[in-house]
């Protein structure tokens, strides 16, 4: 068995170093291939990278169409039985690999291994992201990509990230990969840790956000329309009604500092703990 993991960077000098150590320093009995895929970063980037020449596989510095042409060129040139992606500003956690592998060979037929994922704010660990119910797919994005490592049969079948999705990508090919029957398994270990800092976190602009609902709706619009599960459409409206009226009523308190992040947590625990899982937890528990 050999493990692909990609990496898609641009201006990533602040955090690529402990991404490629993550990957790099991990314990494994399969063959990995390490790819680098630089949109041009002219920020020293590419010096730390070269760093590590001798631990990778395939470099290129060019400029894409973004991260996700970035993460489609790694996947043409992924030569592994499984796929993994995990962004610059993203890490591995200690023994992923050989949780993985042990996935993977208990189970032939198993195409897509996912986990919980730790989140880290500014840098500081900030809570523990559990996925939710595979099924509500059919509505939103309930996993993390970076907890992701596919079989490359799945991309070969199904294609790769559509690039018409700025954001919801991932979504996109998840959902399709579930939609067309492929085996999903969930491992109860963070396998990488996240950081809430990227383009769709918690900083990101009120355009961004909205972006995201939008390119979410459409996928799942597309996935409810090609299964013919015309019966989750009434789901769906109500679900994006409350999401979109969630997003205008919070986001000004946000940007007020009335509504923060640390403070979001505190509730959320504090309700789980008092009186039992959120109705929100059924699609991924932050």
């Amino acid at each position: 068995m050999k493990i692909s993991i990609i990496t898609p960077v641009f201006n990533g000098a602040a955090s690529i170093e402990k991404t490629i150590q993550s990957v790099i320093s991990q314990k494994r009995n399969c063959s990995l291939e390490y790819i680098i895929i630089d949109g041009g970063s002219d920020d020293g980037t590419q010096a730390i990278i070269q760093r590590y020449k001798d631990d990778i596989d395939y470099f290129v510095s060019e400029k894409d169409g973004g991260v996700y042409d970035a993460m489609n060129k790694g996947i043409q040139n992924a030569t592994g039985d499984i796929i993994g992606i995990i962004n610059a500003d993203d890490w591995y956690n200690e023994d992923a690999f050989i949780s993985v592998e042990e996935c993977f060979q208990k189970t032939p037929d198993l195409s897509v291994v996912y986990s919980p994922i730790d989140n880290y704010l500014e840098g500081v660990f900030f809570n523990t992201f559990v996925p939710g119910g595979i099924d509500n797919l059919y509505l939103k994005f309930v996993l993390n990509h970076p907890s992701c490592f596919i079989r490359e049969s799945v991309y070969d079948e199904l294609g790769a990230f559509d690039l018409s999705y700025k954001i919801a990508a991932d979504y996109d090919l998840i959902s399709r990969a579930y939609s067309a029957g492929f085996v999903f398994q969930f491992i109860d270990k963070t396998l990488a840790s996240y950081s809430l800092d990227g383009m769709s976190g918690f900083q990101a602009p009120f355009s961004t956000k909205i972006k995201q609902l939008r390119e979410s709706q459409k996928v799942s619009t597309s996935r409810i329309l090609e299964t013919e599960k015309h019966y989750i459409f009434k789901q769906q409206r109500k679900f994006y009604i409350q999401s979109y009226l969630k997003l205008f009523l919070t986001f000004p308190l946000k940007k007020l500092g009335i509504i923060t992040p640390q403070r979001t947590n505190k509730v959320k625990n504090f309700i789980r703990s008092n009186f039992g899982k959120l109705r929100s937890d059924s699609y991924g528990s932050w």
